[in-house]
């Protein structure tokens, strides 16, 4: 009776894992994999994260664009896409590479890699920023002195939401990655 208790635990909690890696897009990882890993080398951003964020904005489609204009796998906004080109000395750059996985990513990894170096690497202020920009982040952490440490205390509910999301995400991410070394 014991070995069947065991065995019951560990075939749902083995049905568990591959329902949530399904669900934050570890299963998926093929389709960008070189491209993650290229960039976020390049940027030393960790590749997981990069992951998460392209879960959440865009569920791994290249061709999405959102209601506020952002594009492609990592939802960047053609404003910032322009002077993330000027920054990295990209001559050719026009918006509509903005759907090429390959130049998102790019774009993407960079983004975040400044976001972090901005907030000294804090993962909280960092994706608020991706999701409602830095003004709006700067001004908040002015307002909220444990903004840092606390996503709850996010005013924007849909800049929270994103925030718990993502690092719920990105854990998921690190604890099956774990698991698979």
């Amino acid at each position: 009776m014991n070995k069947f208790i065991i065995w019951s635990v560990l075939i749902l909690a083995v049905f568990f894992l591959v329902n949530v890696e399904y669900k934050v897009g570890l299963l998926d990882k093929k389709y960008y994999d070189e491209y993650i890993n290229e960039y976020s080398n390049k940027f030393g951003v960790d590749a997981l994260l990069v992951r998460s964020v392209i879960k959440k904005e865009s569920n791994l489609n290249p061709e999405a664009v959102s209601n506020k204009g952002a594009v492609g796998l990592m939802q960047i906004m053609p404003k910032t896409a322009r002077e993330i080109a000027t920054q990295l000395n990209i001559s050719d750059y026009s918006s509509d590479k903005l759907k090429d996985p390959k130049i998102n990513i790019m774009f993407g990894a960079y983004y975040l890699r400044n976001l972090l170096d901005y907030y000294n690497n804090n993962l909280i202020l960092t994706l608020a920023a991706y999701n409602a920009g830095i003004g709006n982040v700067d001004i908040w952490r002015r307002e909220i002195p444990d903004l840092a440490i606390n996503a709850a205390k996010i005013p924007f509910n849909e800049t929270k939401n994103y925030v718990k999301s993502i690092m719920f995400i990105y854990k998921i991410h690190k604890f099956i990655s774990q698991i698979k070394l």
